[in-house]
């Protein structure tokens, strides 16, 4: 047997004892990241249901409110891939989905709360 080989093999047998001691089980984070892709087109899914229902039966507030809790939803989605990526589409996207929540939030905001109650009947 030469060197190398027995080198590589305490290579081999020192990572997977790092590995061991790091708790870090790829099978739980599958699972997880498998249940979050699912969430996600679960709730967009849902999201247009409801959208749909509300512009049936003439509930545009609580369109406006699913409205920016899904522009939430996305804005965090993107702003997560771009703190690990840090590619500008997902900059972007953190940004428009940022500016659209913020909106819908601030409209609902002083719609509901009448802060401008003279301007909407």
């Amino acid at each position: 047997m030469n060197n190398s080989t027995v080198g590589n093999g305490s290579r081999k047998e020192e990572i997977l004892a790092k590995n061991r001691r790091s708790n870090d089980d790829e099978g739980i984070k599958y699972a997880v990241n498998e249940g979050l892709k699912l969430g996600n087109y679960y709730i967009e899914i849902v999201g247009i249901l409801l959208i749909l229902l509300c512009v049936i039966t003439g509930q545009i507030l609580t369109m406006w409110a699913l409205f920016a809790l899904y522009g939430a939803h996305c804005f965090g989605d993107f702003l997560a891939k771009y703190r690990y990526f840090k590619q500008k589409r997902y900059m972007m996207g953190a940004i428009v989905f940022g500016v659209l929540f913020g909106g819908y939030f601030a409209f609902l905001f002083v719609r509901e709360v009448g802060v401008l109650q003279g301007w909407w009947g």
